[in-house]
């Protein structure tokens, strides 16, 4: 008899716990997922602030100002560019190879009403999280329609 009432008692406890398993296991995933999600725009949208910043403070300094600015980008960014933005202003448009929520656009107090605001250009590295170091400067040149602009300069410096 206690044979028995041990044996129902083991066997009620495991199937209770495959039960628990089947539960919370894809639970675990979706929602590890979502963090992992949330992480990197959370890494996108830091990256575009710092950008946007120090892009309006060296155009707010003037001709010959400079800033050199480090920041991530997260895993998984497909593109990062400079396009016409609400208020005719030049936004900062960081591209994941998210299936939803995949953009982070942020406005800078550049006009856009002038092409070539900005030239040069940020590196991609999309499979790693990526290190940036870059350098914005505000440029004067005559032989541009829009003789003044910011020039960034980007480099890699780590990739974890």
């Amino acid at each position: 008899m206690r044979g028995q009432l041990s044996v129902e008692f083991v066997i009620i406890i495991s199937g209770l716990l495959v039960i628990l398993a089947v539960v919370t296991v894809p639970m675990y995933n979706q929602a590890r997922t979502d963090a992992e999600k949330v992480s990197k725009l959370a890494d996108a949208h830091e990256a575009a602030n710092t950008l946007v910043n120090a892009i309006n403070l060296v155009y707010a300094a003037g001709v010959g100002s400079q800033q050199t600015v480090e920041y991530w980008l997260p895993p998984g960014v497909v593109s990062v560019s400079f396009v016409d933005g609400t208020e005719n202003r030049v936004d900062i448009k960081i591209e994941l190879d998210q299936e939803s929520d995949n953009v982070m656009q942020v406005s800078t107090i550049l006009s856009s009403t002038y092409e070539n605001m900005v030239s040069g250009s940020i590196l991609i590295s999309s499979n790693y999280r990526v290190l940036h170091r870059t350098t914005l400067r505000h440029d004067y040149d005559i032989g541009y329609a829009q003789p003044m602009r910011v020039v960034l300069a980007d480099e890699i410096i780590e990739s974890v």
